[in-house]
């Protein structure tokens, strides 16, 4: 077990959480509400550090992150538990599996400084934390990070963006991407799918990392669920967001939801229906606006928003740089793609 980092010692040996923005208050021998963290006579320990369910080595493009590295491959980890209770996890499996179910002495930890080295062994060009919220590993994503980053290892935190400011200081300094997940702009998805009160918070806290920490990069997604968070309204406030408070060349994606654990009542995503949101995210002024999890013919390449020049072909996840510069600029007419080579 290992101490947390944002905690506060309350009266009668409660104490308070600051990881994510639940702000869970835990009495002795009680668990906060991602079930990884217990408040052991007094004093809050993750249960979590160095338990990891998954590693996988991905292209970047996977997490999805199309604009940091292109083709890059990325080494994946994943832990248990989440802060969130979405009813249509895709990686249910382990992040609805409570710290407190698990038996440690049958799991095999992983060091940072082993992460690190498997991460080197693999090929890798970085590390992203992934699978279930990175926010709840901080103590191991965050010592992990800085071994990379001395190493030179880019990193990512793939995230529901719930973690509290006070995380995102202590991470920021050592992450190079935050990818994250803006479900919906009506809190009604949040409140029904979720169990999270409002999406106010998630907004945010990613507005506050691009405005305190401009050298991440940001890159958001949005899974459409028909019915929950596809209507036309709903889009043209994420997308109108996202070019207000993060910059019409923050690469917006949006993906195609499957039927899955709790949520199998709903069909998948039509086609049409992906379509029409990337017009409208690009009606409203973002330039870089992606469809995911069905095949396309160019709504996942990248083009020039000046000159239309093809900058980034991407078939599946083979990803084919074209026509960036360094500076990752459009090599025909110079102009900013956003992207980081």
């Amino acid at each position: 077990m290992k101490k947390t980092l944002l905690s506060q010692k309350q009266k009668d040996k409660k104490v308070r959480c600051f990881t994510c923005q639940r702000k869970c208050l835990v009495a002795p021998n009680q668990w906060g509400f991602c079930q990884t963290r217990i408040n052991q006579n007094g004093v809050l320990k993750s249960v979590i550090y160095g338990v990891v369910s998954h590693v996988n080595l991905d292209s970047i493009e996977k997490k999805p992150v199309y604009h940091f590295k292109p083709g890059s491959p990325c080494l994946s980890y994943g832990t248990y538990g989440c802060n969130f209770r979405c009813l249509f996890c895709q990686n249910y499996e382990i992040s609805h599996t409570d710290g407190a179910s698990l038996n440690l002495d049958n799991e095999k930890l992983l060091s940072p400084e082993e992460a690190i080295k498997m991460a080197q062994k693999s090929g890798a060009e970085g590390i992203a934390w992934t699978y279930n919220e990175p926010a709840i590993w901080l103590e191991y994503s965050l010592d992990c990070a800085k071994l990379a980053k001395k190493e030179g290892l880019y990193t990512c935190w793939v995230t529901n963006g719930y973690a509290t400011k006070e995380a995102i200081d202590k991470i920021a300094p050592y992450l190079d991407i935050y990818r994250v997940d803006l479900k919906s702009f009506d809190d009604r998805l949040y409140q029904k799918l979720i169990g999270v009160p409002q999406a106010k918070g998630v907004f945010e806290t990613t507005k506050y990392v691009h405005d305190q920490y401009p050298e991440i990069h940001l890159e958001c997604v949005t899974n459409l669920i028909p019915t929950w968070n596809d209507s036309d309204n709903n889009l043209q406030k994420i997308a109108s967001w996202i070019v207000k408070n993060l910059g019409k060349k923050t690469p917006w994606h949006v993906t195609r939801f499957f039927p899955y654990a709790d949520l199998t009542n709903v069909p998948p995503t039509p086609p049409e229906t992906l379509l029409k949101a990337r017009k409208i995210g690009m009606k409203e002024g973002l330039e870089f606006v992606y469809i995911g999890n069905l095949p396309v013919d160019e709504e996942d390449d990248t083009f020039c928003p000046k000159c239309h020049n093809l900058a980034v072909r991407r078939t599946g996840f083979r990803t084919e740089v074209l026509g960036v510069d360094k500076e990752g600029h459009c090599s025909d007419c110079g102009e900013d793609l956003n992207i980081k080579i």
